[in-house]
């Protein structure tokens, strides 16, 4: 039986294109993203992530604190801090995805905010959100770029081959036409180890090819590791067997 697969298009956090094939096995995937800024004026952390989700923040991680909305052309800046003034975030929230930046104390002042939003270039589209140094001449270096996909039971973390090669293993992977693979195992504790040991669940996957560098790990709990049942890990085999992905600058 041939896999169905489908045909993904996402874009990076540098604005890179990521053609994705995955196995309708795969499922619903939710997706994230990282990157990083970094120079003589700049050096920050960004989150991706699709739209809605800082939402939570005055609920869940900043109750009772204080909120500030800064309308943008096509998007909002969202200023989160805490009531003690600990930490304090800002969002690039857009009609589609959405970037945040961490502080770890107050909100800082109006003219370090002004800097950090003009340091970078922020839009946004259904298949991904793209930040990116606004200005060449400030000398930011962007660099730990990844894309992620997340399901409860399915992670897939891609990365630019060419930024990310010195990550992988040192031993030669398996060979498969222009990919080479390795499979790793993850770092279990206690009766999930147990649970998991001689299992696809107990490694983690990577992928490499020209273009991509490609980990897979498919989580599993304790309890869902005894109720397992065959087509488990045949949906791991056609994840493992269907996925592709390009990785364009």
């Amino acid at each position: 039986m041939v896999a169905t697969l489908s045909q993904i298009v996402r874009l990076a956090p540098d604005g890179s294109r990521l053609d994705i094939a995955l196995p309708s096995e795969a499922g619903s995937l939710a997706w994230h993203g990282h990157t990083r800024l970094g120079g003589p004026s700049l050096v920050r952390n960004f989150s991706f992530a699709q739209a809605g989700q800082h939402r939570v923040i005055p609920s869940k991680i900043f109750p009772g604190g204080r909120t500030e909305v800064f309308r943008q052309n096509g998007y909002d800046l969202v200023l989160y801090e805490a009531a003690d003034r600990s930490q304090s975030c800002l969002v690039w929230a857009g009609p589609h995805n959405e970037v945040t930046t961490w502080f770890g104390g107050a909100a800082p002042r109006r003219a370090v905010l002004n800097h950090t939003v003009s340091a970078v270039s922020f839009t946004d589209s259904p298949e991904g959100a793209r930040l990116v140094p606004a200005v060449p001449a400030m000398s930011l270096q962007q660099f730990g770029t990844v894309v992620i996909g997340r399901s409860d039971d399915l992670i897939v973390m891609i990365k630019d081959a060419r930024a990310a090669r010195e990550e992988l293993p040192e031993h030669r992977g398996a060979v498969q036409g222009d990919t080479e693979m390795w499979k790793e195992k993850l770092e279990l504790d206690g009766e999930q180890a147990a649970q998991l040991a001689g299992t696809p669940y107990e490694w983690r996957y990577i992928y490499a090819n020209p273009t991509s560098i490609a980990e897979i790990i498919f989580p599993m709990s304790p309890d869902a590791a005894r109720a397992r049942v065959a087509s488990d890990d045949a949906r791991v085999d056609s994840v493992l067997s269907g996925l592709r992905v390009t990785w364009a600058a």
